[in-house]
């Protein structure tokens, strides 16, 4: 590490000291994208269900720079466990970030932000913010901070675990990342659910009715959950329908949740549960 990335280390180590949360504890502010930089970029409007982390930087930011291989390692040990990984750049040239992006090899999405890291209350970089499942900022600091992996792996661990956590996909494999819930997992639900009926591949067939079966009976299991929490304790049900539209709506045993969830969000909303 030369002088001056030292110098500048010790600085914003020295501001940590008095690093501010933002919004932690709160609902996680939208992102305001000006223009994503890398190919198929994450539905921004669809994280909720999952744990995602954004990091606020600039090619200009030495430790920044010299960040980027741990996100890379980062990025590959958590996406296995749908953890989603957003960078978002505060220079003004999009060209030079896509530049840099390039030549860095960087392999988790990058977009040029367009005012989100006011609504974060950002003032050091990089900064990263970890939001859980339900939307909440859990932890906002510095990416060599051992508590960023420890607020990643509790939000894990927090997450209610994924409907097939203990089938083997088979064939299906491919599809691992969008059954953990989200923007595609209709879609691939119903694409797995033609094989049932496919008489050439017997063993396909056989799997992908053990996926489908699967993932209805959790999901019937939960809505049976929640109907019993709604009169014991409504925000825990609302918590769980939440879960269930948030990451497998589109799909025909999820529309008694959708139902249910709509009722207790107006009841929340009113602060009634």
């Amino acid at each position: 590490m030369g002088e001056k990335a030292v110098f500048v280390g010790f600085i914003l180590l020295l501001a940590g000291a008095c690093f501010a949360e933002g919004p932690v504890g709160q609902d996680a502010p939208s992102i305001i994208i000006r223009q994503w930089i890398t190919e198929n970029p994450p539905n921004i409007t669809n994280l909720s269900g999952r744990v995602y982390v954004l990091e606020f930087w600039a090619t200009w930011c030495t430790p920044c720079k010299e960040n980027i291989p741990h996100l890379i390692e980062f990025n590959n040990k958590y996406k296995e466990s749908g953890v989603q990984l957003i960078a978002l750049s505060q220079d003004k040239s999009v060209d030079l970030v896509s530049r840099f992006v390039r030549d860095k090899k960087i392999n988790y999405p990058v977009a040029v932000d367009n005012g989100t890291v006011d609504r974060y209350g950002i003032n050091a970089y990089p900064t990263i913010v970890v939001v859980n499942h339900r939307g909440k900022v859990v932890w906002q600091g510095y990416p060599w901070q051992s508590e960023f992996e420890k607020a990643v792996s509790k939000a894990v661990k927090d997450m209610p675990p994924p409907l097939l956590a203990d089938v083997d996909l088979g064939s299906f494999s491919r599809f691992k990342k969008y059954l953990y819930g989200g923007n595609e997992f209709a879609r691939v639900y119903h694409e797995i659910a033609l094989y049932i009926n496919n008489k050439s591949e017997p063993q396909i067939a056989q799997t992908a009715k053990r996926i489908v079966e699967t993932i209805n009976a959790k999901i019937s299991r939960k809505i049976s959950e929640a109907d019993y929490l709604r009169s014991r304790n409504p925000l825990e049900a609302y918590y769980i329908y939440e879960d269930l539209v948030t990451r497998y709506d589109g799909i025909e045993p999820v529309v008694p949740a959708r139902q249910a969830y709509y009722e207790l969000k107006k009841l929340k909303s009113l602060n009634k549960i």
